[in-house]
């Protein structure tokens, strides 16, 4: 239990510059070179290093274990000082992370393409703040960045305990006052920090990886251990040897079985955290502890691993951008060399200099606006989508294509996810003068709406008139509902009597259909719903049935890959970042077509081959066929259909062949 001594919480009686720490501890440094190790051998190496990331969970023991022995100490000592604790923090993690920064802006100047620059002003704009970890929760899903492409998506850790550290002294701090149990209110937060875990890795993974509650309870254990180690020793003192086999089994068997499959953090996430408990609790003369992590090697890559996990993953991730691919083997294992040397260099040119500096908290203002001035720079470079001004490798940083966003037909007859019903008038494609004409119908969800922007040219050189009634991710399905989209059922019913009333002599139904196998939390894709859809459109009496397969689908942006690629290297064709898993959704549709009786294009077909998936519509300039990971551009579009018609997968009517 905490003592009953009087605490002042804003200011102590002693010298805030006298504030205790425990004893130091170099077991421990040798612990945190572990788990720095497993970090950079995950993120180098993933293949061969599958739970190496589990580091980061030992990172997180060990800064509850230390951080929270420190205030205890001081409350015990009566010297704790909030702000001062919170001036320490900012000495301790600004100067680093400030050089991480401000060398990924420059870096990122010269080496990186608009989009990929916006991007990394928004990762320097959240780091800056501490929110990387929400920042990167609200980007998660498919249509998300590949992570290899994200120099700063490693502190989203860094976030966490940042947040953490606001909210842990308080909680002491009241505890403190109110002489309460410590212990009772600390399990109670932990336990439900552990079942909201439990909770969101079943229903919401991204959300229980990055959001701060779900992984209080890793740094509490952590704290908790602080206090015992302190006011129960003697609980920890009994089996030693015991404890530190143990933890070290937990932490090796994390780092062996677990990977990027398994739902991360859950109840897998007691592996690493018990474990480093128990090696932590085991004390510095354990044998384990004291054969192995007093290694004065690892000791000493413990002392620098705050700047070499700051360091390791913007170098690996640079290089992999400008290798447009994962790099080679002795590249990666170059920059963690690499990674070492700039780390040794901060840790002693930058911060030494710093923190040795006790008494005086002079340079604290200037850390926090240089701080404040690196996020703000970053959010203009969002804000200026990544200066495309810029040259790279003498060609232009961004490139400007036609969306077809002034297509009247384009951009009234698509509901986003925010619109509602009813689609407009004009949707129905006919206008005065042209009521006889064959009518095309498209049906789908964004994927069938970048289509129609080739459609809306078609008709204007066959004569047609075309109808466009697409919804963002809502598929083109008989009775489809979805919690991640309820108004498609309605949206879906709509176009139907539109069908019924119109009485088309084509539909085209189009949609991203590896969406809805079971990614996004969708449902798994029942082909009996196409069944009836093709069935109800069969019974309506349409001349000609077409299913647009899946396009080809990139991890990536397809400029970005193409500037790369494309503009640097002339390959006109690659399978760098493709989604090869989307070939069997395409080919699932393509089966059903061929027992159902319609017409299927396949534009994996007709824009892949054996070498790769094309990237442009011309061979001489980059003209993208996509504007993202797969939605066509106008070009992209148009020349998709001419290669569908071309190859007779797509037969469009003409006003002379109907009249």
């Amino acid at each position: 239990m905490l003592t009953s001594a009087k605490f002042n919480f804003v200011g102590a009686r002693r010298l805030a510059t006298d504030l205790t720490h425990p004893k130091y501890r170099s077991d421990i440094d040798g612990l945190r070179a572990l788990a720095v190790i497993s970090v950079i051998g995950f993120h180098a190496f993933p293949r061969q290093f599958g739970g190496g990331f589990i580091g980061v969970d030992i990172f997180f023991v060990i800064s509850g274990f230390l951080i929270s022995g420190i205030i205890f100490s001081n409350l015990e000592n009566n010297t704790f000082d909030l702000k001062e604790f919170q001036v320490r923090r900012i000495k301790r993690i600004f100067p680093a992370l400030l050089v991480i920064l401000a060398t990924c802006l420059l870096l990122g100047w010269s080496l990186l393409l608009a989009n990929e620059y916006k991007q990394l002003g928004k990762q320097i704009a959240a780091a800056a703040s501490f929110v990387s970890n929400f920042e990167l929760w609200g980007e998660t899903g498919y249509f998300d960045k590949a992570a290899e492409t994200k120099p700063l998506l490693h502190l989203w850790s860094l976030g966490i305990e940042e947040q953490f550290y606001i909210f842990w002294p308080l909680l002491l701090g009241f505890a403190w006052r109110r002489q309460h149990n410590f212990i009772a209110i600390t399990f109670c937060i932990a336990t439900l920090s552990f079942i909201a875990n439990i909770i969101c890795v079943r229903f919401a993974p991204e959300a229980a990886f990055y959001l701060p509650f779900t992984r209080f309870w890793e740094l509490m254990t952590g704290g908790v251990l602080a206090f015992v180690s302190l006011h129960k020793p003697h609980y920890l003192a009994k089996a030693p040897n015991l404890s530190s086999f143990v933890g070290f089994a937990l932490i090796l068997l994390g780092a062996c079985f677990l990977d990027n499959q398994h739902a991360f953090p859950g109840w897998w996430a007691l592996l690493p955290t018990m474990g480093s408990a128990l090696v932590i609790s085991a004390g510095p003369a354990a044998h384990l502890n004291n054969y192995i992590l007093n290694n004065r090697m690892l000791v000493a890559i413990g002392i620098i691993s705050y700047p070499l996990y700051l360091w390791h993953w913007p170098l690996l991730s640079f290089a992999w951008i400008i290798d447009s691919g994962e790099p080679r083997w002795i590249i990666r294992i170059g920059l963690a060399i690499l990674a070492i040397i700039l780390a040794a260099l901060t840790y002693e040119f930058v911060e030494r200099p710093i923190r040795s500096r006790i008494r005086k908290n002079g340079i604290v203002p200037w850390l926090c606006i240089a701080m404040l001035t690196v996020g703000v720079v970053g959010g203009a470079v969002y804000l200026a989508d990544g200066a495309k001004s810029r040259l790279i490798n003498g060609n232009p940083a961004g490139f400007d294509f036609d969306l077809g966003e002034n297509d009247k037909t384009y951009s009234q007859c698509f509901l986003d996810k925010n619109d509602r019903l009813p689609f407009k008038k004009s949707c129905d494609g006919i206008s005065e003068g042209t009521e006889g004409r064959p009518l095309v119908l498209i049906w789908g969800d964004s994927h069938a709406h970048s289509i129609a922007l080739g459609l809306t040219q078609k008709r204007k050189l066959l004569g047609f008139n075309l109808a466009q009634y697409t919804a963002s991710a809502c598929p083109p399905l008989v009775d489809f509902s979805v919690d991640a989209r309820p108004q498609c059922k309605n949206i879906n019913e709509f176009i139907m009597q539109k069908i019924k009333a119109l009485k088309p002599n084509t539909v085209i139904l189009s949609a991203f259909w590896y969406l809805y196998n079971g990614f996004d939390g969708y449902t798994k894709l029942d082909y009996t719903k196409l069944q009836e859809t093709v069935r109800f459109l069969k019974d309506q009496k349409i001349p000609n049935i077409t299913i647009v397969g899946e396009l080809p689908i990139f991890y990536n942006d397809q400029p970005d890959i193409g500037a790369r690629i494309f503009v640097r290297d002339g390959i006109d064709r690659t399978f760098f970042k493709f989604n090869r898993d989307s070939v069997a959704a395409n080919e699932t549709i393509k089966a059903f077509t061929a027992t159902n009786n319609v017409s299927f294009v396949s534009p994996i077909d007709l824009l892949c081959d054996e070498r790769g998936c094309l990237l442009s519509t011309s061979r001489t300039t980059l003209v993208p066929l996509a504007w993202d990971y797969g939605h066509l551009t106008k070009p992209g579009a148009i020349y998709l259909l001419d290669l569908a018609v071309e190859m007779k997968q797509l037969s469009l009517p003409t006003a002379a062949h109907h009249n």
